[in-house]
Order: structure tokens, then C-alpha cells, then sequence
């Protein structure tokens, strides 16, 4: 018996751009780098931008294989931004209305979806990484796991991904 999992939509907040996903995601995680703290306060600045990150600091995603994601409306709305030239991540708005849309990693296989973006059905939270860059105070509730770092489960899923699209990027 199979279990049959729904595709999903992430759109920005105006719908003007949305994206389909397939299948089961990679995991769902919430990261506190320094990285995304930075670029979730840039872009919380943009106008009329949604929130990124989250009270305690945090910038919820659901990865996906990049072969199970596909921009079904609005393309043309979206442009890169990075934190510096050089940065090997870039993050992806809807220009229409400054919605953050998801984070790519330069030579990944795998998209980060913005969780936010998904008005129902998104998976729970997995796990909290790189947990030591958070602000100072936040205290972390022990709902799921909580990493310093990047977790072993984690690299694991991203690698096993990796190997089912056949070491495709």
C-alpha cells in the first residue's frame, strides 16, 4: 500500500506567483544562521514586504528536490537577490509584492521554499539547525529537535535526495 502525499502550493501573498510542489519534501526546517537573519531583516524592509523571519529570529523552510518544484504562474515577478556578489545562496521574491519565495544554494539540487508561502498542508517542523547563531535570549522549546549546526539527518536527507535524482543538480 502507498501512501499518496498531495501536491502543494506556495504562492506570494498577492497570488500573483505560485509554485507547485511534488511529493514528499526533503524536510521541514527552521534555520537561525546569520545568513538568513540578515537577509530575512533586508527583506522585511522591501515594501509591503511579508514576514520572513519568525519572532525568535528564525526562517521556516520546506526543502524540495529542485525536480519536484515548478513555477506554475508569475514567473516572470521573480528576481534574485544575494547578500553580497559573491554570496553562494540567493533568494528568490515575487516582485509584485515583495514576498520572499525560496533560497537556492549555488550547485544544489535541492529548493528551500520560504514555508510561509504554503497556505495549507505544509508539514510540520522537523527540526531547528544552526540553533548557535540565534539571537541572544531566545530560549527554544523542545517541540523537535534543536542542532547547533547542521544535523546529521539532515545532510543525510539532502544526500539521499541527491542520490534518488541520480546526482542530478
Amino acid at each position: 500500500m502507498s501512501i499518496s502525499i498531495p501536491n502543494l502550493t506556495a504562492q506570494c501573498a498577492c497570488g500573483t506567483v505560485a509554485f507547485e510542489t511534488r511529493r514528499a519534501p526533503i524536510i521541514a526546517a527552521a534555520c537561525y544562521c546569520h545568513s538568513c537573519q540578515e537577509a530575512g531583516r533586508q527583506i522585511e524592509q522591501l515594501f509591503a514586504a511579508p514576514p520572513v523571519l519568525d519572532a525568535d529570529g528564525a526562517t521556516q523552510f520546506i526543502l524540495y528536490r529542485k525536480d519536484r518544484v515548478t513555477c506554475i504562474k508569475g514567473a516572470e515577478y521573480l528576481e534574485d537577490r544575494r547578500l553580497t556578489p559573491a554570496s553562494p545562496t540567493r533568494r528568490v521574491l515575487a516582485t509584485c509584492c515583495n514576498s520572499a519565495m525560496f533560497l537556492e544554494f549555488s550547485n544544489g539540487h535541492w529548493l528551500s521554499l520560504y514555508r510561509a508561502r504554503f497556505a495549507d498542508g505544509a508539514p510540520p517542523l522537523e527540526m531547528r539547525v544552526m540553533t548557535r547563531d540565534r539571537p541572544a535570549g531566545v530560549t527554544l522549546p523542545g517541540d523537535v529537535p534543536n542542532f547547533p549546526r547542521f544535523s546529521g539527518k539532515f545532510m543525510v536527507k539532502l544526500f539521499f535526495a541527491w542520490i534518488a535524482m541520480l546526482l542530478r543538480r
